[in-house]
């Protein structure tokens, strides 16, 4: 079978990183071509890549070319001309992030279609959220988190698909149902160190861990610093926490210098500023080193936009258990490598999951060797392909469905009926039972 995996392959791209971990057991199923937007540079990779400049109708010819086509989805602007394509050519959607907000609005902000995208939001959500879509800047700094959350357009992105994959129960839940095809949940693998590149940006980090004093625990939170990350939670719990004094938090990826200055102006108003640090974005090699001195790992999440945490994913598998709030993906962790955290508690109750990790050593390693065995025992690309390879035969499955819808939704705009609900859903009634559709 001839498949077109479509994904960024950009050196800076995380789901190009997993990705490509599955790709050599998917070509041992499929004559597979990897595809990708046209960028200055691209990750190096044991396999030749296929680069396209636009989402144009020469690219969706090509691709109409192939049995399947594999759509890689993330929510940033890496996926825009990818999104196109999928909208267009129905296939195979993979989304890593349960919400696509900041990809559909950027997308349709470049291809001139935003107010097509307001009118859609409006109808379907009302016009308050249609409006801060249109206009993020509208709203308080931290709304448009919220709106991602109230907002998240997966579905929008999966319109025309024949089948998703995506990487948790929880974000199966959020959308079976929503769409044609069939949904699977794969076991994402973990990324390959990929957090910071090449360069380190912010302070040295082995004179950092040189600096520590040696009964110091050192608690890591990792990725990019914004205010989805609670680093406010993490500061006062460590600040007000008992028995959490010897509690040393950093963040450890890429951060604005606005955001930065908030958090070191919060640690500095709680009296924590000596035990905090703000690495700015790290080499792949001193995220190793950082991740081998750590004790615990916290990964606060809320809203929980993405559909699984590659960050958590990379801390569990250095041998570092974590903190979590038992919500979403995350409650899917299991028991004995996360400590689970009501969001509603706040600082108090993420206090109180530390010092269950901080007051006993032996049971904090015993747990982080639980972690490690955990990651690598479930998250191999061997393991990820073999799902994407079911759903793809789902996916086929269902490309006669995909026909019909649009052969049943052509002609009842030729009719002038594609307005009428109730003869609309008499039509899709008759259609279920003759194929025998949920």
């Amino acid at each position: 079978m001839r498949v077109a995996m479509v994904t960024p392959m950009t050196p800076e791209s995380a789901i190009a990183d997993v990705m490509c971990q599955a790709i050599p057991a998917l070509n041992e199923e499929w004559d597979l071509d990897v595809w990708c937007p046209a960028e200055p540079r691209y990750r190096s990779s044991a396999f030749p890549v296929i680069p396209y400049a636009a989402a144009d109708r020469e690219t969706v010819d090509a691709l109409a070319t192939y049995d399947l086509v594999v759509y890689v989805l993330g929510d940033s602007p890496l996926h825009a001309r990818i999104l196109p394509l999928a909208r267009t050519l129905p296939g195979l959607v993979v989304l890593h992030d349960a919400s696509m907000t900041n990809l559909v609005r950027h997308t349709a902000v470049e291809t001139g279609t935003l107010p097509e995208l307001v009118a859609h939001v409006r109808s379907t959500c009302g016009p308050e959220l249609a409006d801060l879509v249109e206009r993020p800047e509208s709203g308080a700094p931290t709304r448009w988190l919220e709106v991602c959350a109230e907002v998240p357009l997966d579905t929008y992105a999966t319109e025309n698909a024949l089948g998703a994959v995506v990487h948790s129960r929880w974000h199966a839940d959020r959308i079976d149902g929503r769409l044609l095809g069939d949904v699977t949940v794969a076991p994402l693998p973990v990324p390959s160190s990929r957090l910071g590149m090449d360069t380190d940006e912010g302070p040295d980090p082995g004179g950092l861990l040189a600096d520590l004093p040696d009964d110091a625990v050192l608690l890591v939170t990792v990725g990019n610093l914004n205010a989805n990350r609670h680093v406010d939670v993490l500061l006062r719990a460590i600040a007000t926490g008992p028995g959490l004094a010897r509690v040393h938090l950093w963040a450890v990826g890429a951060s604005r210098p606005d955001d930065a200055a908030t958090v070191n102006d919060l640690a500095q108003s709680l009296g924590v500023a000596q035990r905090f640090v703000v690495t700015g974005r790290v080499s792949d090699a001193s995220l190793a080193e950082i991740l081998r001195r750590a004790d615990a790992g916290a990964a606060l999440r809320h809203p929980v936009l993405e559909g699984q945490s590659a960050s958590a994913l990379t801390t569990l598998l250095a041998g570092v258990p974590v903190v979590v709030y038992d919500e979403a993906h995350y409650a899917e962790l299991p028991d004995d490598v996360a400590v689970k955290v009501d969001p509603a508690a706040g600082p108090d109750g993420v206090a109180a999951g530390l010092l269950r990790l901080v007051a006993d050593p032996a049971e904090r390693g015993a747990m982080g060797e639980r972690a490690r065995a955990y990651a690598l025992d479930s998250r191999s690309g061997d393991a990820y392909a073999a799902a994407l390879v079911e759903a793809a035969r789902l996916a086929l499955g269902r490309r006669v469905h995909a026909h019909l819808a649009a052969d049943l939704a052509a002609r009842l705009l030729r009719l002038g009926l594609h307005d009428k609900p109730v003869i609309v859903e008499r039509v899709a009634e008759h259609a279920f039972d003759i194929y025998g559709l949920a």
